[in-house]
């Protein structure tokens, strides 16, 4: 049995013998070094500049707990709920710190300010293939936070058809519009670091010895190629096509359980909108209005 892939992994240890001597760099492949590095650089100062995500996020958060007592039973906040578990984890993977991590072992040094002379050193294969796998995971976690965004902006949408909550609603939907434009950003610079890395990848030897490689191999996954980032996330949006089935099978409970007030303001979309019955089986299969705030099924 393979081992598990370090993208998928909560917190996976650093490989042995991450920085190696500059003497070993691989010569024969013609890659302007210095410039690959100014490269790295520049990413490590974007993904450090993220202070508009955070904000967001925590405006996200004091909303949540301002409305937790009055909005917990609604489906919309358990999807807000759902939001902010996935943004903490993001924040908690400290991309940027990884990224960091990786230049400053030119160096060998602590921090970035140390980083003003001549580089010495240069991290081992499996350093940057880490560093990759790290990348691999946040731009997955990023492509959820999108998902979960739509879900959250059309959860609150709602409420501006059935008139209630509406400058909550106009505020969730203003966070998660642009916070899903920043993940967008982000994921495109992973993406573009992630194929600056790999091809850069190929000038740096093993830091561990045959015997010790294989052994290592044998029981951690750090396996990178050119189209495992695309190959993943591409896995990833098939399998979540697959889970959200109440996406095209949308059952709702009864209107019996709704609140009357509901339920009037249902009825009034409706012969607005031409709709005759929820339950008319003719709409069956034709697009219909969608009252998510009676409910809804979510079938497994």
């Amino acid at each position: 049995m393979s081992a598990a892939p370090y993208y998928s992994i909560l917190d996976p240890p650093l490989p042995p013998g991450l920085i190696l001597s500059s003497v070993r760099i691989n010569k024969k492949i013609d890659i302007n070094h210095d410039e690959q590095l100014k490269s790295l650089k520049s990413f490590v100062e974007m993904f450090q500049e993220r202070k508009a995500v955070w904000i967001e996020v925590a405006v996200l958060d004091r909303l949540h707990y301002k409305n937790m007592n009055q909005q917990r039973p609604f489906h919309r906040f358990k999807r807000s709920m759902e939001l902010r578990r996935l943004l903490k984890r993001l924040k908690a993977l400290q991309i940027d710190k990884e990224l960091q991590r990786l230049y400053i072992s030119f160096w060998d040094v602590k921090s970035l300010d140390k980083c003003i002379t001549r580089w010495k050193f240069i991290p081992s294969k499996e350093s940057i293939q880490y560093t990759m796998h790290r990348l691999i995971g946040a731009a997955l976690l990023l492509d959820k936070i999108k998902i979960t965004l739509i879900e959250t902006y059309r959860a609150n949408s709602t409420l501006l058809k059935l008139e209630h909550f509406v400058s909550l609603a106009i505020v969730y939907m203003g966070i998660c519009s642009r916070l899903y434009k920043l993940c967008h950003i982000w994921v495109n610079q992973i993406e573009e670091c992630y194929h600056m890395l790999y091809t850069w990848s190929a000038c740096f030897p093993s830091g561990l010895k045959n015997k010790e490689q294989k052994a290592f191999n044998d029981q951690h996954n750090l396996q990178c190629d050119a189209d495992t980032l695309k190959t993943v996330r591409i896995e990833y949006a098939q399998n979540t096509l697959k889970l959200k089935s109440s996406i095209q099978h949308k059952v709702h409970l009864e209107t019996y359980l709704a609140n009357q007030s509901v339920i009037d303001k249902a009825k009034t979309i409706q012969k607005e909108y031409g709709i005759d019955d929820i339950h008319n089986p003719k709409d069956f299969g034709q697009e219909t209005m969608d009252f998510e705030d009676l409910g809804e099924v979510i079938e497994r």
